[in-house]
Parts: C-alpha cells; structure tokens; sequence
C-alpha cells in the first residue's frame, strides 16, 4: 500500500495562501483541531476518522528529558477539504 503524502500545518497554510496561525483557527473554527486544554491544536477523532489530519507522536529533548508531544499533519484530503472551506468562506489571507 502506498503511503499518503503529508504536509506540515506550516506547508499547508503557505500552499493554501495564507498564515499558519490563521489556518490553525480555521481547523479548530470547523471542529478539525481541539481548542481546549491539554488536547489544544491536537487534531479531533472525527478528522482523523474521516482522513483530513494524521497524528504523529514525536518527542523533543530539554535537557536529558525526553518531552512527547503530536505532531499534527495535514493529508492530500485534507488539503482539497480546506481549500474548499476557504473558497467558500470568508477567511482572513496574508496580506
């Protein structure tokens, strides 16, 4: 099986032509990412499901700790998904 291409929130936003702050709240707007605490900016069971976003568990080091955290990327559906969302939207692009 092929394995699906992937793309960074920070890709996403710039192939989608616009800040990647804005387009994180675009996702946790329309029910793609948690907006709460601790799961904040974490993608939902529901986008996962539909294959929209991918967790990837990663970990960083500070110190001799090894701290994990999700890494959330963005699937080609999910791409073609947004890009609809925005075009049928009114969403704030980088000037």
């Amino acid at each position: 099986m092929k394995k699906e291409k992937t793309f960074t929130i920070a890709q996403a936003a710039r192939l989608l032509g616009m800040g990647r702050n804005n387009l994180m709240k675009l996702m946790r707007n329309n029910g793609l990412l948690h907006s709460q605490e601790p799961m904040r900016n974490s993608p939902t069971k529901w986008a996962t499901t539909q294959g929209l976003l991918v967790a990837e568990n990663a970990e960083y080091k500070r110190g001799v700790v090894a701290v994990p955290y999700i890494n959330t990327k963005v699937t080609s559906n999910g791409m073609v998904w947004m890009r609809d969302l925005i075009e049928n939207k009114t969403v704030p692009q980088a000037s």
